[in-house]
């Protein structure tokens, strides 16, 4: 992985709250002087932009995991709840 992705994926994490470790299926495309990273935590989908020379986050859109893909996840046993 190089620095500047470690650095982008870093400054994300921090700017939530979160470990690296809590996000997963992280993605980071690059325009010129500016990273987009997108990942997914247990229960939020974040897409942040941040300026490729400060690392500073300039925007960040969240929204919830839809429950559907949630219960999908979740052992047969205990999908039904009703």
């Amino acid at each position: 992985m190089s620095e500047k992705r470690k650095l982008v994926i870093c400054a994300a994490a921090r700017e939530i709250g979160i470990s690296e470790g809590d996000m997963s299926n992280v993605f980071v495309t690059y325009q010129p002087g500016l990273y987009e990273v997108t990942f997914t935590t247990e229960w939020m989908t974040y897409d942040m932009f941040i300026d490729e020379n400060t690392m500073e986050v300039l925007g960040i859109d969240y929204r919830p995991i839809p429950i559907n893909s949630l219960l999908a996840q979740l052992p047969e046993a205990v999908q039904d709840v009703s």
